[in-house]
């Protein structure tokens, strides 16, 4: 169970990092959203895996819970901000704000994704 997790989890990372870079270089494009939609889909299912894993094992800490709850939320926000400027055609007029929040979100769930590693590794001594 904790190997699926940490697994969607790292895809999450791939997808998700890949999305918010190739998306800042080249604009916000189809695949982005795509690739974004991958990302978000890895992370709920990885953050599903690991809250299987600690109601079996015992609660996370209160701090990961509040960082990665914000995080996944902060990433549905930000993939929904996509598919509303990418379905109405407008997604170079919202380029420039997008970024901004596009790296602000990403850097909160950079946060949310080395907290939870960093608090399991701890777990494990």
């Amino acid at each position: 169970m904790l190997l699926q997790a940490v697994i969607w989890m790292n895809l999450a990372l791939i997808f998700y990092t890949w999305a918010v870079f190739s998306g800042r270089k080249q604009g916000l494009h189809r695949k982005h959203l795509i690739i974004f939609g991958i990302g978000l889909l890895c992370d709920y299912l990885g953050t599903h895996q690991m809250n299987l894993f600690a109601q079996a094992y015992g609660k996370a800490p209160e701090w990961h819970n509040i960082t990665g709850i914000a995080s996944l939320g902060g990433m549905a926000f930000h993939f929904l901000l996509a598919l509303t400027a990418s379905l109405a055609n407008r997604a170079e007029a919202v380029n420039r704000v997008f970024h901004r929040v596009s790296l602000s979100i990403y850097t909160c769930w950079l946060i949310a994704f080395f907290s939870g590693a960093i608090s399991g590794m701890m777990r494990m001594k």
